[in-house]
């Protein structure tokens, strides 16, 4: 009975023990971003982000991990990428983060080795590899450039309808003017037709004296312009010396201007002079007192 016993304790500790081997051994991937099999990422700037069910990111989980990613080409060469981490906001998260551009339109793969482990001390149990590729960007530019040239014929195509309708509208508005129907109009207005048509024709010399009287205005400014403002001077533009028509300074010119700079000399030097005379007259009278 004793044994029985014995035995049956043993079982029960054999089959706590793997159950709990096999509980230490659930770490699983739960997401990939991008998911297996995308097939259209961009080449430039690309991320692995992957996903586990427990926490991966202490120091410890880390170095021991070192060795667990690995990402290669389509001919199995080798792509160099960066492992990132963030303990306080992503726990349970590894960014691969790939250094350089990826080839367009080619394949990848992601592998996982067996036997990562998480911060609690479990294990990967079995390898992992994720699929993915990059898309052909040459056929993305020349997309862009065809949508570009469309919208530049689009708006083309467009500002010339909109120009037409407009000319189309404004040569319409001037038909209308010139064939004003007084029955119309009189009907309309509740007016009679004789005083529309008086009207019309009153609007219409009333609008060719405006225009007579801007093209006339025009033409005295015109005239102003080329006219001189004495007799003898000729209207310019801008000051300009004589000397750059040719011309030399008249001498009578020449000696009325130094005549008049002399005489002003020799006032400023009498003033002067009466000036000296009156303070040394001053200096006298307070000697004598």
């Amino acid at each position: 009975m004793k044994r029985l016993g014995f035995i049956l304790c043993l079982s029960l500790m054999i089959v706590l023990m793997a159950a709990s081997m096999s509980f230490a051994a659930d770490l699983t991937l739960e997401k990939t971003i991008p998911e297996e099999g995308k097939d259209d990422l961009n080449p430039q700037n690309v991320a692995i982000k992957l996903i586990f069910s427990e926490k991966i990111s202490d120091p410890v989980a880390i170095a021991a991990n070192a060795g667990s990613f690995a990402i290669t080409d389509a001919k199995g060469k080798a792509v160099s990428f960066e492992p990132l981490y963030n303990e306080a906001k992503y726990p349970n998260e590894v960014w691969l983060q790939i250094s350089s551009t990826l080839e367009q339109n080619s394949a990848y793969k992601v592998m996982v080795a067996e036997g990562m482990q998480s911060s609690a001390g479990n294990i990967l149990n079995e390898s992992l590899v994720m699929n993915f590729s990059t898309r052909n960007t040459e056929a993305d530019t020349t997309g862009y450039m065809v949508l570009m040239v469309l919208m530049i014929v689009g708006m083309m195509v467009f500002t010339i309808l909109d120009t037409k309708r407009k000319l189309k509208k404004e040569s319409e508005a001037k038909e209308e003017e010139k064939r004003v129907n007084p029955y119309k109009v009189a009907k309309r207005t509740g007016k009679s037709v004789e005083e529309v048509v008086a009207r019309t024709e009153k609007e219409k010399a009333q609008a060719e004296k405006r225009k007579a009287r801007v093209a006339k205005r025009q033409l005295a400014e015109q005239e102003e312009d080329k006219a001189p403002a004495r007799p003898g001077v000729i209207r310019v533009k801008s000051l300009r010396p004589i000397s750059e028509k040719g011309y030399a300074t008249p001498q009578s010119f020449i000696e009325e201007r130094l005549a008049r700079e002399r005489a002003k000399a020799a006032e400023k030097e009498k003033a002067r002079q009466q000036q000296t005379k009156s303070k040394g007259s001053k200096q006298k009278q307070r000697k004598k007192k």
